[in-house]
């Protein structure tokens, strides 16, 4: 991986792996409790939650991309559907 791989930021990126296990709690019940990373509209697509669910296993990209109040938060089940759902503007 290098540089070309994330999408564009001004300020900071930064690529989160299982952050609901930190919480010991599964993708689903985090989803359930309204953690921001896992609310619907965050999901790279239907199918990637559903699958995070069945797998529990969550990637997530923050990044800032022109200002420090614009920021991104999308997350999916693969890590390479992440990184290209990040790179084409979703």
């Amino acid at each position: 991986m290098d540089a070309a791989t994330f999408p564009h930021h001004e300020s900071s990126l930064k690529l989160i792996h299982n952050d609901h296990r930190s919480c010991h709690i599964t993708v689903a019940q985090a989803a359930e409790r309204g953690h921001p990373v896992y609310k619907d509209e965050q999901w790279v697509s239907p199918e990637q939650k559903t699958k995070a669910v069945a797998t529990d296993e969550c990637w997530t990209l923050q990044w800032y991309a022109d200002a420090v109040a614009s920021y991104h938060t999308p997350s999916a089940a693969d890590l390479d559907a992440l990184l290209a759902a990040a790179k084409a503007g979703n």
